[in-house]
């Protein structure tokens, strides 16, 4: 590292702990309390923990036990975790609410969690309930409380957006902590949780007098993320109950036995393998004791993680293979009661009954109360993939299901399974393979070294591949237009009534059309990755401008898809704004003055030699829509335009940018500079701006000149433009110059993380297609700037929009042109 690198980083560093002096100093003193007590490997002392901790099973111990054991914890892991707990719930709550107040919150969480975690304690041992009469040892210590409720108490100086989503991240994660692993420090940190977030709710409604607000968007987007989050949480517990291994005593700690694979341990293998050494190996390398069977431990979390995304995007793929997850789930947990409580061999005693109560009850409950939310909320998730998704997911499901049984049947018949095994085992082993969760009865190991690899590999392949195709399903849209047609022929009728400078761009192709009711007005937009990319501003007559601009965001509510105006003007500050959104500047346009341009000083020299070299030339501009060139005209433009290209080392660029197929609009002019050889030099086609069915304006798409022609053509074109429109309308435009001024006239440290991708995309393109250099080129004309926007909603979203964006201005780039772009982003200086 250089002496400079180092030099940064050492501010950073300093910096960081000028920022979170309280976090810092807390996590501090938790590991210097650690190692002066020799607490840091195993705890502390019994003796120790007798002055500190708080006591559950012994007395609560002394009064000052409920601040202390928020410094002192049980094991180094535990250490580590308490840590990571300050550093993250102290350390926003510091950054929003300043260091007493958040020292002051964590503190009192501290407290207020202990004491309600002892008077849990006391109940659950009056009233001898299985769970609460013992949390997993005598003494509790842990910083999980305090570190819970300061963070919920931070919320309150939050804005509406963050604040709902933190919420619901806290209160879920303790709950799933409490419920799964169920120990006494996930109940202090549940406790601490909800205390936080009240005392936030309190400090905002009376001391900020602030309404609790709302995420200005649809119930629907709302209700979407809170079923998400549910069934995630559902998804992540058991895995947590795994990975905790004998700690976990929560009411919901045996769902992970009907919902994970379980790994058999070295007696149960030798004993299905009747102590054969060769089968025993083989099921450790790739059978039911390998990594493969670690993976199809992980495939039913992936599968319903891979659900809650879907159902957040609101698709009704995810809502049925929830549905039928949960009822697979707690069909086979009622089974396996069934079967337990029949069994002649159990005797079921007060204590067993109380522990079904405590345990096979809530497992049962979990899928049900799943269910039935989805079916409360049915009508929230209906957007459907498209046709050709679904034929794709089961077409590819069914052949992979189809060849894993024909492969396994062939296999398992060659290596004489037939003589240690009966049919039924074989159904039972297929069962294994096509199901990723547990069946509900005993299933023998295969023996034979291909046999044993597809039982063991077999699955994970399937569902992995199953994955990979249902996110690839929640990409796609049933066709958004009915008759698309009919809406590019009602775009243009909007587009006569008005609209910005760039709306004509909303007739070109790879654009999806959304109206108001009236249809008085419109928004043109792309999808990508999720993200509805629009086309400029809404359309149609200005009046109806904003009404369009907050039901587009209605619509992509309804639809799952994340709203961003690309390319649009300050107009939709006001609709937008106080609905939470932002806005990133991501180019100037350049506004002429065509009445007022004289092409006299100075500033206007090299324009005024173009003009008279292109005079010398008997260079002379020829005005028409591209049906009324000259056939030989437009096949001049043909072959400049694929010259043009050539050039480039990626395909010609869409969205707001034009190319040949555009300028064959009717509507669309173009002006060609010719010479008297008929030899085209160059070409600029202009988009009309219409308001109330008179154009007002003229917009600048196509740029193109011949390598050969003279210097100064492109100066001549836009001169010879502004002598044509002077006597129609006030201005014309030059459009903006996309990416050029991405991540300029910002402070390294303000800079959005979708900020700092667009730079790295601009500066990749820019040795391709100089868009910094056209942007320079254009201030020639002494223009006037306005800045044009990109507004967003949610920051979460950012690297969402940007891979949009790149996306809709690069569209079908091939493997080896992304890989090409990518090492450009990425590089330091930009290619030549």
């Amino acid at each position: 590292m250089s002496a400079a690198g180092g030099l940064r980083g050492g501010f950073r560093g300093w910096a960081t702990v000028r920022r979170l002096p309280l976090a810092l100093g807390l996590a501090l003193l938790l590991w210097i309390l650690g190692a002066a007590t020799g607490s840091l490997l195993n705890g502390p002392s019994e003796a120790l923990l007798d002055q500190v901790g708080l006591g559950l099973a012994v007395g609560p111990g002394p009064w000052w036990s409920i601040f202390t054991s928020a410094f002192f914890a049980s094991s180094l892991l535990d250490y580590l975790a308490c840590t990571a707990a300050i550093l993250v719930g102290v350390g926003i709550a510091e950054r929003v609410m300043g260091p007493w107040v958040a020292l002051a919150a964590f503190v009192a969480g501290s407290a207020l969690s202990a004491l309600v975690l002892v008077a849990l304690v006391a109940f659950g041992t009056d009233a001898s309930d299985q769970w609460l009469s013992f949390l997993g040892g005598e003494y509790v210590v842990g910083a999980y409380g305090g570190a819970a409720a300061a963070l919920g108490c931070s919320t309150a100086a939050l804005d509406a957006l963050w604040r709902r989503r933190l919420r619901t991240w806290l209160l879920a994660a303790t709950l799933m902590f409490a419920l799964f692993v169920g120990v006494a420090q996930t109940l202090q940190a549940l406790a601490g949780a909800v205390m936080g977030i009240l005392a936030g709710w309190a400090v905002q409604s009376l001391m900020l007098r602030r309404r609790a607000g709302s995420l200005h968007s649809s119930t629907l987007r709302e209700t979407r993320f809170l079923v998400g989050t549910v069934v995630g949480v559902f998804a992540v517990g058991p895995l947590l109950t795994q990975l905790t291994g004998t700690w976990e005593i929560g009411p919901l700690s045996v769902v992970s036995d009907v919902m994970l694979q379980a790994s058999p341990d070295a007696d149960e293998v030798k004993e299905a393998c009747n102590n054969d050494t060769n089968c025993v190996t083989l099921q450790g390398i790739v059978g039911v004791q390998s990594f493969g069977a670690a993976i199809l431990t992980l495939i039913p979390v992936l599968l319903l993680l891979v659900c809650a995304e879907g159902l957040r995007r609101g698709r009704r793929l995810a809502y049925r293979l929830t549905l039928v997850i949960q009822a697979y789930l707690a069909a086979v947990t009622v089974l396996s009661i069934v079967q337990y409580v029949t069994d002649p061999d159990v005797a079921l005693g007060d204590d067993d009954f109380g522990y079904l109560l405590l345990y096979a009850v809530p497992a049962v409950l979990a899928p049900v109360i799943i269910v039935a939310l989805l079916l409360a909320n049915r009508h929230k998730f209906r957007v459907e993939s498209s046709d050709a998704g679904y034929r794709v997911l089961g077409r590819t499901s069914l052949i992979l299901a189809v060849a894993a049984i024909v492969l396994y049947v062939a296999f398992w018949f060659v290596e004489g399974n037939p003589g240690r095994s009966t049919l039924w085992d074989l159904a039972g082993q297929l069962t294994h393979i096509l199901v990723p969760f547990p069946v509900p009865f005993v299933v023998a190991l295969p023996q034979g070294l291909l046999s044993t690899v597809v039982y063991g590999l077999g699955g994970d392949i399937i569902w992995l591949c199953i994955l990979v195709l249902v996110l690839n399903n929640f990409r796609r849209f049933r066709m958004l237009a009915t008759d698309p047609a009919a809406d590019l022929g009602h775009t243009r009728e909007l587009l006569h009534d008005g609209g910005g400078t760039l709306s004509w761009m909303a007739l070109w192709d790879n654009n999806q059309y959304w109206f108001t009711p009236d249809r008085k007005a419109g928004v043109a937009y792309q999808v990508h990755n999720g993200v509805a990319l629009t086309v400029a501003g809404p359309f149609g007559a200005e009046e109806h401008h904003a009404e369009a601009a907050t039901g587009f965001l209605k619509h992509c509510a309804g639809l799952g898809l994340t709203p961003c105006f690309y390319s649009a003007t300050a107009a939709l500050d006001g609709p937008l704004l106080p609905r939470g959104f932002r806005k990133l500047e991501v180019a100037e346009e350049t506004l002429l003055n065509v009445q007022a341009m004289t092409f006299k000083g100075k500033e206007w020299q090299n324009v005024r030699t173009a003009l008279n070299r292109a005079g010398k030339l008997s260079i002379k501009d020829h005005w028409y829509p591209y049906q009324g060139m000259p056939p030989g005209v437009r096949a001049q433009l043909a072959e400049i335009s694929e010259e043009w290209v050539a050039d480039k080392a990626l395909p010609e660029m869409g969205f707001t940018l034009g190319g040949l197929n555009e300028l064959k609009d009717p509507e669309v002019l173009c002006c060609v500079a010719l010479d008297d050889e008929g030899l085209v030099h160059g070409v600029t086609s202009w988009l009309p701006v219409f308001r109330n069915g008179v154009i007002s304006g003229w917009t600048l798409d196509f740029m193109r000149r011949r390598t050969t022609g003279f210097k100064g053509v492109m100066e001549f074109l836009i001169a010879s433009a502004v002598t044509h429109f002077k006597e129609d309308v006030p201005r014309i435009s030059l459009s903006g110059s996309p990416l050029a001024n991405a991540g300029a006239d910002t402070v390294e440290g303000d800079r959005s993380s979708l900020d700092r991708v667009l730079a790295l995309l601009g500066n990749a393109l820019e040795p391709m297609y100089g868009f910094k250099s056209l942007a320079a080129f254009k201030s020639r004309f002494q223009p006037e700037h306005r800045t044009l926007y990109m507004y967003y909603q949610d920051p979460l979203a950012l690297p969402s929009i940007g891979i949009a964006v790149g996306s809709a201005y690069l569209p079908g780039l091939s493997p080896a042109q992304s890989a090409g772009l990518l090492r450009q982003m990425v590089a330091r200086e930009p290619a030549a």
